[in-house]
C-alpha cells in the first residue's frame, strides 16, 4: 500500500525531481515490502494455510505487475493511463489482497487459540503472529490514506465508494443472472450511487439519426420511455456525448451551455452524465444517467470514474450477447442450409435410383440373353456394366439413408424377431463375401440369445455393413461375430460384435471413420475404396434404437466393433442419444 501511495504521489507531482525522490521511496518499500514476505514465509504453515497463501501469491503477482504498468506508464508521461490503471487494478488487487491475507492471519489466530497449552515453548512465533496481525491494522489503515488522499473525500466518503465498487463486482460476477438482468441492475446501482433518477443503455445509429433505447431503468413511476423505444438522435443529450471523445457531466442544464439546446427543449432533463459504449473497437452508443431536477452538488471525479466503469462493463456485456446472437444466427443458418442439403439429396437420391435400377435390370437380362446365345464376348462388358450399377445403387443408399436421418424422417419399424434367425440371415449373405478375401468366418450364438424386440432390417443391415467392412480390410484372416445378452443397471441388452484379425485402426483415427464421408486416412480411401458413410450411417441406426457401437482396435493386430442395443426397443423420441456400457465380456 505505500509503494501505491508513491505511485499516487508520482501522478500528482510534475516536479520530475520531487517525481524521483518519490520513486526512490517507491523501491525503498519494495525492498521492506520483500523482507515482511520472507519472515511470513519463515513462519510454518498448515496445508490450508498454504492454500490461501498461494491464492494471495497470485494476487500478489498480479498487484505487482499492474504497479510496474504504472511505472512505466509514468516514465513514457502517458498518465491517464497510468491513473487508469491505478484505480482500476492496483486498488482491487489490494482489496482482494486484503480479504485474503487477513485469511490467512484469521487461521493463523485459530492455530494459536487451539495451541494455548503451548503457549511458553511458542511464544516467539506466537509474538511475532502477533505482530503480523497489527500489520493488518497498518495495512488497512495505510490503504484509507491512500484512497482518501486520492479522492480528497472523508473516511465517510472512502467507504461509500467502496460499497459502490464491491456492489458493482457482486452484480457483475452473480451466477445465473442473465446479461440483461446484470445490466438492469448495474443500472439501478447507478442510479442509486448518483442520486439520479433515470439510467439508460443507448444504442446510436448516426447514418439514421436514431437513438435507440436499449435498457433503461428509473425511480419515476410516470416515465414514457421503455425498453426499444427508438429517439430522435437530435433531440437527445446522446448526440453531444456519443460525438465527444470523453465523458461528460452537466450539473445545472439550465445554467450550462446547452440551456438553449433543443436537447434541453425536448428531454427536460436537468442533470446529466454520461461515457460512450464501444463493441467490436468502434462506438456503439452511451450509458447515461440523468435527473429532472438540477443537482446541488457537482458530479466528482469518482462519479465520472464510476460510470466509466459501468460502461465499460456494459460494453463488454454488449459484444459479448452481440457475439452470442450472431452464433446463434450462424447455427440456425447452418442448420437450415443442412437440411436443404439433406432434401436434396433425399430427392436427387430417388431421381437417380430409379434409371439405375432399370440399367442394372436391363445389363442382368442382356446377362442372361448373351449366355443364352452363347455370345461370351460381350459377358465381360455387361458384368462391369452390372457391378458399377449395383455399386453406385449402394452408394446412392447410402446418401438417402444418411439424409434421412439428417432430416428426422427415418422412421423405426419394431417387431419381435428371433436372434439365432437374424444372424443366419446374415451369415448366409457375408458367406460369398468373405471367400473374395480367402477369410474363415465363424459365428459364436448362445442359445439364451432368444428374441428380441427391434427394427430387424436396420439391424440386418448394420451387422452387414460391419460384416463387409471386416471382410474388406481383412486378407487370409479369420472374422467372428459374436452375439451376447448383457445387463447394464439392472437393464437387458444384446450385444454383437464383429472380430476381425485384420489391418486395424491407428488410436487416433478411431473417431474420425463415424464421421460422415470419413475414413481412418486417405490411403485406406484410395486403396479400398468406399465413401466413408457406411459407420455413421450403421451408428446412427444403433443410436435410433437406443445404442451404440463401439470399437477396439490395434493397428496391424485387428479390430472389434461391437453393436450394443435394448433387448426390448423402445420407439420414443430422443433414442438417438449414445448409451454407456461396461463390457463385461
Amino acid at each position: 500500500y505505500r509503494r501505491a501511495i508513491a505511485l499516487h504521489r508520482m501522478l500528482m507531482l510534475e516536479d520530475p525531481f520531487d517525481r524521483d525522490d518519490e520513486f526512490i521511496t517507491y523501491r525503498e518499500k519494495g525492498d521492506t515490502f520483500l523482507i515482511s514476505r520472507a519472515k511470513l514465509l519463515a513462519t510454518e504453515m498448515s496445508d490450508a494455510e498454504k492454500e490461501i497463501w498461494e491464492k494471495t501469491r497470485v494476487i500478489l503477482n498480479k498487484g505487482s505487475n499492474a504497479q510496474n504498468q504504472v511505472i512505466v506508464l509514468l516514465s513514457d508521461e502517458q498518465t491517464e493511463n497510468a491513473a487508469d490503471i491505478l484505480l482500476n487494478e492496483v486498488v482491487p488487487t489490494q482489496d482482494n489482497f486484503i480479504m485474503e491475507i487477513s485469511r490467512l492471519f484469521e487461521l493463523k489466530g485459530e492455530t494459536i487459540d487451539q495451541n494455548l497449552g503451548q503457549v511458553t515453548e511458542d511464544s516467539d512465533r506466537s509474538l511475532f503472529l502477533i505482530l503480523l496481525l497489527g500489520s493488518v491494522a497498518v495495512l488497512l489503515a495505510g490503504f484509507t490514506i491512500f484512497v482518501v488522499r486520492r479522492t480528497g473525500k472523508t473516511e465517510d466518503a472512502l467507504m461509500e465508494q467502496g460499497d459502490r465498487i464491491r456492489s458493482l463486482y457482486e452484480v457483475s460476477a452473480k451466477i445465473g443472472a442473465t446479461s440483461d438482468e446484470q445490466v438492469h441492475e448495474m443500472l439501478q446501482l447507478g442510479c442509486r450511487f448518483l442520486a439520479t433518477d433515470i439510467g439508460k443503455v443507448c444504442k446510436i445509429d448516426t447514418e439514421n439519426n436514431t437513438n435507440k433505447v436499449l435498457k433503461v431503468c428509473s425511480t419515476l413511476n410516470n416515465l414514457s420511455i421503455k425498453d426499444g423505444a427508438v429517439l430522435p438522435l437530435d433531440l437527445t443529450f446522446c448526440k453531444i456525448a456519443f460525438a465527444d471523445d470523453k465523458p461528460i457531466a452537466i450539473n445545472n442544464v439550465a445554467e450550462s451551455i446547452y440551456r438553449n439546446n433543443k436537447c434541453y427543449e425536448f428531454s427536460h432533463l436537468e442533470s446529466y452524465v454520461a461515457t460512450q459504449i464501444w463493441v467490436g473497437g468502434e462506438k456503439y452508443g452511451t450509458l447515461n444517467f440523468s435527473s429532472l431536477k438540477p443537482r446541488q452538488i457537482p458530479f466528482s471525479k469518482t462519479d465520472i470514474d464510476l460510470v466509466n466503469l459501468i460502461g465499460s462493463w456494459i460494453s463488454v456485456t454488449l459484444e459479448q450477447q452481440i457475439a452470442k446472437e450472431e452464433l446463434h444466427v450462424a447455427k440456425e443458418d447452418a442448420e437450415k442450409a443442412n437440411l436443404t442439403k439433406s432434401a436434396f439429396l433425399a430427392k436427387m437420391s430417388h431421381e437417380l435410383r430409379t434409371p439405375l435400377n432399370a440399367i442394372i435390370g436391363y445389363s442382368e437380362l442382356l446377362k442372361d440373353e448373351v449366355e443364352d446365345n452363347k455370345q461370351q464376348e460381350y459377358l465381360p462388358d455387361l458384368e462391369k456394366i452390372s457391378s458399377s450399377g449395383a455399386h453406385l445403387l449402394t452408394l446412392i443408399n447410402d446418401i438417402l439413408d444418411l439424409s434421412k436421418i439428417e432430416a428426422g424422417k427415418m422412421e423405426l419399424f419394431l417387431e419381435e424377431f428371433s436372434v439365432q434367425s437374424l444372424t443366419e440371415d446374415v451369415q448366409q449373405t457375408v458367406v460369398p463375401l468373405m471367400k473374395s478375401n480367402n477369410n474363415k468366418f465363424f459365428v459364436n450364438l448362445p442359445r439364451v440369445s432368444g428374441d428380441v424386440r427391434g427394427d430387424k432390417l436396420k439391424l440386418k443391415q448394420v451387422l452387414l455393413n460391419l460384416l463387409s467392412n471386416a471382410s474388406k480390410f481383412t486378407d487370409n484372416g479369420v472374422i467372428t461375430l459374436d452375439v451376447r445378452r448383457i445387463e447394464n443397471a439392472g437393464k437387458e441388452f444384446i450385444s454383437f460384435s464383429v472380430i476381425d484379425t485384420g489391418i486395424g485402426i491407428e488410436e487416433g483415427q478411431r473417431d474420425s471413420i463415424f464421421v460422415d464421408f470419413s475414413q481412418a486416412d486417405s490411403s485406406t480411401a484410395s486403396k479400398y475404396g468406399g465413401t466413408g458413410l457406411g459407420l455413421t450411417i450403421s451408428r446412427q441406426i444403433c443410436r435410433m434404437m437406443g445404442g451404440d457401437i463401439a470399437v477396439v482396435s490395434q493397428l496391424g493386430r485387428g479390430s472389434t466393433f461391437t453393436v450394443t442395443l435394448p433387448a426390448a426397443v423402445s420407439n420414443i423420441e430422443g433414442n438417438n442419444q449414445p448409451i454407456s456400457i461396461s463390457n463385461t465380456g
